[in-house]
């Protein structure tokens, strides 16, 4: 037996230890052949040649038209790649370009390749001009494409890196939220998202400028192309649940994507379940008033306190002069504030979210979608743990998509991840997209052999590179 070492293309350099068995020619025997390293190179290289014949060379890079302004760069590669490459793309709305299959089996085809236990795709750079196959591992894609094509019951855990490419930054990065409201009197951004944060004046004061200046972004932002996947995959009946953290509402603007504030014990619960509230609403502290937040809130003069939002409730004054009215003793009145969720604040709707989450642990999903959060977030984490072990426990999935590899400590908390997707997750969609056009085997159904040899051998290469195969 003999071992040697290989790298996973694509950026990140993983080392795999690859037993190649060595068979020597049987005395008794005619024909018997020397199965040898060199031949597996040989091998390799043909399979690669019949994958260029497929591909159209592209002309210059040029500038995209008529794209969404804040992903040009993302979705001219895919573009220029899409129209090459796809046969009948360029018949297909622009709009459509980047929209996940629509499964057409009532079952779902068996996988035939599990990726090991961690195993990092790394799409961080990766050209659509290029190959896939020169520049990560097909096999890899194989997978991401057949969890998102054909999953069952999927349940997708997002955070701020979800809404980044649309313009809203995330929270702990260098160019965050937490760093941007940072000052030298009051510290970390991180201590405005503190419910201590309404203990003085001054921070107040603070809170009601970046409430501010979250409404505005939230409201000249549009949803980005994962907001759009997941959408399609509510529309599709495919979609589970949606946990996010986010509270810009771009996901939940989405026509497949409603929530209901304040959540309820009726079923049926909302397709999507903001765990951290939402920046459009107001509610009282007191009478869980609601109410749409809009620009007049901060155009209307100040308190004599100096304050826009954080107010007395209307609601409870109207209530303590009826009350007077009929002779009845006054209570104490609450005030208005953001219907976000604060560090070091009681959650108004955890123990609903906990009736939510046990139902979806009941259902058995068969795919877990981890995108953009690092779980700093405690119940966020357990959250994820306890759904990862659901869906292993039906041979399910259960994928890391974000711009960094999740920390070991994550990665013992959870147990472990399918696939570790890093990149950005804007490109997933064009990704699955192209796969499921280009690399694909067909389908029995369709009396036509696969466009390539590559994508309908992805048992036997992955037998050569002694990866789990799903029997």
């Amino acid at each position: 037996m003999a071992t040697k070492r290989l790298r996973i293309t694509g950026g990140v350099k993983v080392k795999k230890e690859v037993t190649v068995k060595e068979e020597f020619p049987c005395p008794g025997r005619r024909g018997s052949r020397v199965r040898s390293e060199n031949g597996a190179i040989e091998a390799k290289k043909m399979r690669r040649m019949a994958m260029k014949k497929v591909v159209v060379k592209t002309e210059p890079k040029k500038e995209p038209t008529d794209l969404l302004p804040k992903s040009s760069f993302i979705l001219g590669d895919i573009q220029i790649r899409s129209l090459k490459l796809l046969h009948g793309f360029t018949r297909i709305a622009e709009k459509d370009h980047w929209r996940i299959p629509t499964p057409e089996l009532k079952r779902k085809p068996r996988l035939k390749y599990r990726p090991a236990n961690g195993t990092v795709l790394d799409i961080r750079d990766l050209d659509f001009a290029v190959p896939l196959e020169d520049q990560v591992e097909l096999e890899d894609v194989y997978f991401l494409h057949h969890a998102i094509t054909y999953s069952k019951k999927v349940v997708m855990v997002i955070g701020a890196g979800v809404s980044v490419e649309s313009g809203i930054p995330d929270f702990r990065s260098a160019n965050g939220l937490f760093q941007g409201f940072a000052t030298k009197s009051n510290g970390s951004g991180k201590n405005l998202f503190d419910y201590n944060v309404f203990r003085s004046d001054d921070s107040i004061k603070k809170f009601e400028n970046m409430i501010q200046r979250l409404y505005t972004l939230s409201s000249k932002c549009e949803p980005s192309l994962f907001h759009h996947m997941i959408d399609q995959l509510s529309s599709q009946g495919r979609l589970l649940r949606l946990y996010t953290q986010n509270i810009d509402c771009l996901d939940t603007q989405l026509p497949h994507l409603h929530t209901k504030v304040p959540l309820t014990f009726k079923k049926p619960y909302p397709k999507a379940v903001q765990l951290h509230g939402n920046v459009k609403l107001l509610s009282c502290s007191m009478c869980k008033y609601v109410t749409p937040l809009d620009e007049s809130f901060f155009e209307k003069p100040t308190g004599p306190d100096g304050r826009k939002l954080i107010v007395r409730c209307p609601e409870c004054e109207e209530m303590n002069k009826v009350r007077a009215v009929v002779g009845k003793r006054l209570q104490n009145e609450g005030v208005l504030r953001p219907r976000i969720v604060l560090y070091n604040e009681f959650h108004p709707d955890g123990e609903i979210v906990g009736n939510i989450t046990e139902s979806d642990l009941k259902a058995r999903p068969d795919c877990l979608i981890v995108t953009g959060t690092t779980l700093k977030i405690p119940g966020v984490r357990r959250l994820v743990k306890e759904m990862a072990r659901v869906v292993h426990s039906r041979n399910g999935y259960v994928i890391w998509i974000n711009l960094d590899e999740p920390t070991q400590t994550i990665v013992d908390y959870v147990e472990f991840f399918d696939l570790i997707v890093v990149g950005n997750c804007q490109l997933i969609p064009g990704l699955v997209k192209l796969y499921d056009y280009v690399y694909k085997p067909k389908g029995k159904a369709s009396g036509k052999r696969p466009a390539t040899g590559v994508a309908s051998k992805l048992p036997t290469e992955a037998v050569q590179g002694q990866k789990t195969i799903v029997k």
